[in-house]
């Protein structure tokens, strides 16, 4: 058992280390955000309330007793004017001890709702449940059939999963500011803060391809 344990806290390590490039997970977070857009109908209210989001398009999750889930992705702040911001990269973290079991594997849609949660994003790092309450997405039908819905969290989830996960949540889970792929992608003495006050970037495809879908977000 012990070794079995052992072996998946390496698998949980490995999982850690992003071999993907910036450009390709920009491009992989712009095909996760289209796809979640298409398969969760998301009611107007959230959408046109939010003031930004995290789009994770491979999270890693993984458990024996002991659990994790990694991944990276890209956040973008809703601008004064009501445009998106400029995209920085984003890590995905977390683990736990308890019932669980499985393997999965996530395209994760953070919508952030308060001014709060967006602040600390933007401070490098945020833990969800800590710094800011975090509850699983209500779709355009429920809404429709029970407008009492509570729109108070300030951070909503919608995944779409393949796999099978058993227990956990996710709770706990740290989102940090993935420096190196924002100087590979922007270059040196770039953070958050710089990146999404600078003009907006349309010099690839994998950013125009993002900004496609992130329009849609209205």
């Amino acid at each position: 058992m012990k070794r079995f344990i052992y072996m998946l806290m390496g698998v949980m390590l490995f999982a850690t280390v992003s071999f993907a490039g910036a450009e390709e997970e920009l491009l992989d977070s712009a095909n996760s955000l289209h796809e979640i857009l298409r398969v969760h109908k998301i009611p107007a209210k959230i959408l046109s309330k939010s003031k930004a989001i995290v789009v994770i398009p491979s999270a890693t999750k993984i458990g024996f007793f002991i659990g994790g889930e990694f991944g990276g992705g890209v956040a973008s702040i809703r601008r004064g004017d009501g445009s998106w911001s400029n995209p920085f990269f984003v890590k995905l973290k977390s683990g736990s001890l308890g019932w669980q079991f499985g393997y999965e594997h996530n395209s994760i849609l953070l919508i952030f709702n308060s001014q709060k949660s967006v602040n600390s994003l933007l401070s490098s790092s945020i833990t969800i449940g800590a710094d800011a309450t975090a509850s699983a997405g209500p779709l355009a039908k429920t809404y429709e059939k029970n407008s009492k819905i509570n729109f108070s969290a300030e951070i909503y989830a919608y995944r779409k999963s393949e796999g099978l996960f058993l227990g956990a949540s996710l709770k706990g889970g740290v989102i940090d500011q993935d420096f190196d792929k924002d100087i590979e992608y922007y270059g040196n003495g770039m953070k958050a803060g710089n990146i999404v006050n600078m003009p907006i970037k349309q010099d690839t495809y994998a950013i125009k391809e993002y900004f496609n879908a992130i329009n849609a977000i209205r």
